[in-house]
């Protein structure tokens, strides 16, 4: 289960990166400095929510859950700064988040047969 966290952010960082690009992109060439900006800091956000996913299986449930609690907020921040261009990378941010967050920790059977 843990494997969808780290695929759920790669797609989303993915789209996330796509997304920054073509928002910066469309900044500099319509010469909005701040619409540039944006998507910038998105473009680097979602860089950045790709390795938060893999820290995310991290055997210590306080990283997953710090893990989870920032990929819920990369996808929101994303979601404010570049609006609908960042949907598809909102959707899989958030539940890889959630997942990292309420995902429990399987448990090992110990038990010894003859």
């Amino acid at each position: 289960m843990k494997i969808w966290i780290a695929v759920l952010s790669i797609i989303g960082g993915i789209s996330g990166i796509i997304s920054g690009f073509l928002v910066t992109a469309g900044g500099t060439i319509f010469g909005e400095s701040d619409m540039a900006n944006d998507g910038a800091a998105v473009f680097w956000l979602s860089i950045l929510a790709i390795f938060v996913g893999f820290l995310s299986w991290a055997p210590k449930p306080a990283v997953r859950k710090i893990c989870g609690i920032l990929l819920i907020i990369f996808s929101i921040y994303g979601f404010f700064i570049n609006g609908l261009f960042f949907t598809f990378a909102f959707i899989f941010l958030m539940i890889a988040g959630c997942l990292a967050l309420f995902m429990k920790p399987k448990k090992k059977n110990n038990d010894i047969t003859a």
